[in-house]
């Protein structure tokens, strides 16, 4: 359970700043590796079940568009319990921070005859 609550733990800088009502979730794209962050409303986008709670989403990122269903469990404090998805993955809040990292370049090409870059 360790995992999962450091995996979808709550967002401090907004819990402290009075939010409450939210519970924040992190994806990442599997096709482009967009990065999406998810605020989950508890009084409107959760629906009750016997034993907590369960939220239905399709997401969509900003790059390739591509549609992102996922189903998240959680008990009756809030704390998920299993979480499925498809075409993307959970990230941490400090990944999701994460400054992009640009594409590796291509290795170049060097004629025998031309000077080394140093």
């Amino acid at each position: 359970m360790g995992f999962l609550r450091r995996l979808f733990g709550s967002d401090k800088k907004k819990s402290s700043q009075g939010d409450v009502q939210g519970l924040y979730f992190f994806v990442q794209c599997d096709n482009c590796g967009a990065r999406v962050r998810l605020r989950a409303d508890k009084q409107y986008d959760l629906n009750r079940t016997d034993d907590g709670y369960v939220w239905h989403k399709t997401i969509v990122d900003s790059k390739c568009f591509r549609q992102i269903p996922t189903e998240v469990h959680l008990d009756g404090n809030y704390n998920v319990v299993s979480a499925e998805i498809e075409g993307g993955h959970y990230i941490t809040s400090e990944e999701y921070e994460a400054p992009d990292r640009p594409p590796p370049s291509p290795p170049e090409l060097m004629d025998e005859g031309a000077p080394q870059r140093r």
